[in-house]
């Protein structure tokens, strides 16, 4: 068994073969980086929310479009229900002004019931969790924003305003992380949120928050399923109406995967995202296997010399064998140590790339070391078998008569090049094809004018004064052309209100008001002019109701009197452009002070956004508005975003993966080459001897070139045939999920074949012009 740990030779034949040792090397380490930074992130996805101790006894009350509910339910399923142990409504809302200690921020924000630290464990820096929600005026702050507001002293007790009101900081939480409550600076007590977003115990509003419910030991509260549709049929809007027909009960731990809308009260995750970075990262892998194995094929004239001289000296083909693969694995675990350290070295990038936090060093537990031993058991196995079993499979005097380079060089380097190279062109038409399909998306039109509009919103002002003030003050600015206000934006969407409409029906209304100036900039289509006043509305909406686009008066059951319709706009998209239409109600109320000046509105009739129609460069435009703002209010956050930006986040997502995929094309193209590049130098070695009696008996050196260069080239055409058929196949079905889509074109296909051929034109035309080239004699002399 020791003789199968002297490793001397082994360094002694990496020491004569450096190209062989650098590429297996830099090819292991690399494609390790990944598969550590990847695990990493996986692991965390995989284990959001995980570490409540009561996890496996928490839900969220949800139907079959949503996880979000009404504030109030909570309270009926409380009374209703004895399984339920406790309750906690979330909800989540950003922008929130903070004061603190002579600082000014712009706070992320949860309200949350006074059970919250009752079922959950999220962890406090300071203060006691059985009393950090217990007042109405208590704040909990994150550790970050305590340090941000008050530095290093202790924050609990001080005092802060936020929103205007005063509060008293009760505790300080550690940073939230791993879990669907998405990461906020402040915590608000839950029921002030009736007060903050029209809350009422007719459950009007039935998106404004999530409910979790805590089961008690033992209880099935799923039982209860039928029970509490019946039930919500009773008591809840959206149920006594028939807008929702199911009721069911989601798992902590499968929220966070949920296709289920939280009307933005918690984070999620994209399952398909992780599962496609799980794929590409296990290619990478691959990639730098076939390498190795191709590589150390390649070598097996040499090793099986030495391997033919240990069995005539005793060694069993099994003890043969075992060296090997314990070379293999002795190579893998040296290219892990260079790769943790990249991974280490890389870990801020890879995370501002995820958009999620990777700590290598931190999560190098016991459990996670373990199963990286194993998986470095596994992959030098793998690694080492092929190349071993081709040593061990031949008897000395096999090795002596060189049969066994000729199968290698005929079978096993064929057919792994034209795997990588396959694999190669499949990865670069998935780039192709992430590109063109993101730009589709980014380009498409939305039915409206997007171009140079900024967007500004109205919680970056103090009052309506400062925002007709901005307005005059801009009118006079040659980067400006207009400026609009409204209630919300086709991108923000409006207010959704959801009614009854006259033969029973419900249907869903996005509502928003605006001025006339906000219909010119954006170009909204007016198709019909009714001359009156009262609503407009898109054609959708007539379909929605089921009526014809020349009706003057529309009854809807909440409203008492006909609702007269001033006319009908041409359809746009409410969001991105993969948004399903809706029913839109548009209230274009003229000049903004002659309605707003003076009024106090609440919500969905208060004047939420400015547009800023802009000239020229959109950097020079922004300084500009930002400068006035801030003369204005000087000490108030500017904060605004084109409208171009905005959709563009929309694919943000689709941007990433394109990243992400993109820089792994480009990983597996280097290791490709690589390996190709020492493929070629072998190759040409091996081809030395027949070069020369080519050339001997009149070969010239072009037609030497073009048959060294040939083989290869063929192999890459053969690897072209496969690649496209299974690339084909998999990116229309990715596309399918698709409404507005790309139509997959041959130049995707073409193009991605006609690169690969260049790297492995360009990786082996060097080798080849050198053998080509070489004198004849050299060669027959050795």
């Amino acid at each position: 068994m020791f003789r199968q740990l002297d490793f001397r030779s082994f360094f002694n034949f990496l020491g004569r073969n450096k190209l062989y040792t650098a590429i297996n090397i830099f090819g292991l380490s690399l494609s390790l980086m990944f598969v550590i930074l990847i695990a990493d992130y996986t692991v965390r996805q995989f284990t959001v929310d995980s570490f409540h101790s009561k996890a496996g006894r928490i839900y969220v009350v949800s139907n079959e479009n949503t996880v979000a509910s009404a504030y109030f339910l909570q309270k009926h399923l409380l009374d209703r229900y004895p399984e339920i142990e406790a309750t906690c409504a979330v909800s989540f809302e950003d922008h929130h002004t903070v004061e603190a200690d002579g600082k000014l921020a712009l706070a992320d924000v949860l309200y949350a019931d006074t059970t919250f630290f009752r079922i959950f464990d999220f962890e406090l820096a300071a203060g006691d969790r059985r009393q950090a929600l217990a007042a109405r005026d208590n704040v909990v702050l994150s550790e970050s924003f305590a340090r941000r507001m008050f530095g290093d002293a202790d924050p609990v007790g001080r005092s802060l305003v936020a929103e205007g009101k005063s509060y008293t900081v009760s505790a300080v939480m550690r940073d939230i992380e791993r879990s669907v409550i998405p990461p906020v600076d402040l915590l608000y007590r839950g029921d002030l949120l009736t007060k903050k977003n029209n809350n009422n115990e007719s459950m009007s509003n039935v998106g404004s928050c999530c409910t979790f419910l805590l089961a008690r030991e033992g209880a099935d509260l799923r039982a209860k399923l039928p029970d509490m549709l019946d039930y919500f049929k009773t008591i809840y809007l959206p149920y006594t109406r028939d807008f929702y027909r199911q009721v069911t009960l989601l798992p902590l731990r499968e929220v966070y995967f949920s296709p289920l809308d939280s009307y933005g009260n918690l984070s999620s995750g994209n399952r398909s995202f992780v599962t496609i970075l799980m794929a590409i990262g296990i290619v990478i892998l691959l990639f730098a296997v076939i390498n190795y194995v191709n590589l150390t094929a390649a070598q097996t004239g040499f090793r099986a010399k030495e391997m033919a001289t240990r069995r005539l000296l005793g060694a069993t083909k099994g003890e043969v064998v075992l060296k090997l693969i314990l070379e293999s694995t002795l190579m893998c675990c040296t290219a892990f140590a260079v790769a943790f350290l990249l991974a280490e070295a890389a870990e801020p990038y890879a995370a501002r790339l995820l958009g999620a936090k990777i700590d290598i060093s931190a999560a190098a537990t016991p459990e996670r070391i373990a199963w990286y031993a194993l998986f470095l058991l596994a992959l030098g196995f793998v690694s080492g078998i092929v190349p071993a079993t081709l040593v061990a499979r031949y008897k000395p005097v096999d090795v002596m008569r060189g049969s066994l380079r000729h199968r290698t060089k005929q079978v096993y380097s064929k057919v792994l090049i034209v795997i990588q190279n396959a694999i190669t062109v499949a990865m670069l038409a998935t780039s192709l094809t992430v590109y063109a399909q993101t730009r589709h998306l980014i380009d498409a039109p939305l039915g409206y004018d997007t171009k140079d509009i900024l967007m500004l919103r109205h919680d970056i002002f103090d009052g309506y004064d400062q925002m007709r003030r901005l307005r005059d003050e801009l009118r006079s600015e040659p980067s400006v052309e207009a400026v609009a206000f409204s209630t919300a934006t086709p991108l923000t969407k409006g207010s959704n209100w959801t009614m009854q409409y006259d033969d029973g029906r419900m249907i869903s209304f996005e509502y928003f008001v605006a001025d006339s100036v906000f219909f010119r900039i954006l170009g909204l289509e007016l198709l019909r002019d009714n001359h009156t006043e009262g609503w407009g509305f898109n054609q959708y909406a007539f379909k929605q109701m089921d009526i014809p686009e020349d009706t003057s008066g529309v009854r809807l059951a909440n409203i008492e009197d006909p609702v007269s319709v001033a006319g009908i706009y041409r359809d746009f998209r409410f969001g991105s452009v993969l948004e399903k239409p809706t029913a839109m109600i548009l209230w274009n109320i003229g000049d903004f002070d002659r309605f707003w000046n003076g009024k106090k509105l609440s919500a969905p009739r208060f004047p939420g956004y400015m547009l800023v129609k802009t000239r020229g460069d959109h950097d020079e435009a922004y300084a500009t508005i930002r400068s006035i703002f801030e003369r204005i209010n000087d000490d108030g956050f500017f904060e605004g975003r084109y409208f171009e930006q905005q959709i563009a986040d929309f694919f943000a997502d689709e941007q990433r993966t394109l990243r992400i995929v993109g820089i792994f094309t480009l990983a597996a193209i280097l290791i490709s080459a690589l390996g190709l590049l020492a493929m070629s130098t072998y190759y040409m070695q091996q081809k030395q001897q027949e070069t020369a009696v080519r050339k001997v008996f009149g070969a010239t050196r072009r037609e030497m070139l073009r048959r060294l260069v040939g083989n290869f080239m063929a192999q890459v055409a053969v690897a072209f045939l496969i690649a496209v058929p299974v690339a084909w196949y998999a990116l229309d079905r990715w596309l399918q999920d698709y409404s507005v889509r790309i139509r997959l074109g041959a130049w995707i296909f073409l193009a991605a074949g006609a690169f690969a051929a260049t790297v492995a034109l360009a990786t082996v035309f060097w080798q080849s012009s050198r053998a080509a080239a070489a004198n004849p004699v050299d060669a027959l002399k050795n």
